[in-house]
């Protein structure tokens, strides 16, 4: 990951403040495995019981059945077909 990548990351991260929603790493789920190539792209999560919002290194790694989102947190909707 790049200086840039991790920077805006934890940028996105610190400037999320839904507290019911936002979860530690801890807490998430492990990133899913996947074969082939992904867009290698920062995305958020959240759990198909919207009690977790995590990040993931891209879309590919998210857990099935979760909702994907591209803005800091899950907050802009979703991605339809990801």
């Amino acid at each position: 990951m790049t200086l840039r990548k991790l920077f805006l990351a934890a940028t996105a991260f610190a400037l999320t403040v839904t507290a019911t929603h936002v979860a530690t790493a801890d807490t998430c789920p492990p990133p899913q495995e996947y074969s082939g190539s992904c867009i290698q792209v920062i995305v958020w999560a959240e759990s198909p019981s919207k009690d977790l919002c995590c990040m993931y290194p891209n879309p590919c790694s998210v857990p099935s059945g979760w909702t994907i989102y591209s803005g800091p947190g899950c907050t802009d909707g979703g991605i339809e077909g990801l």
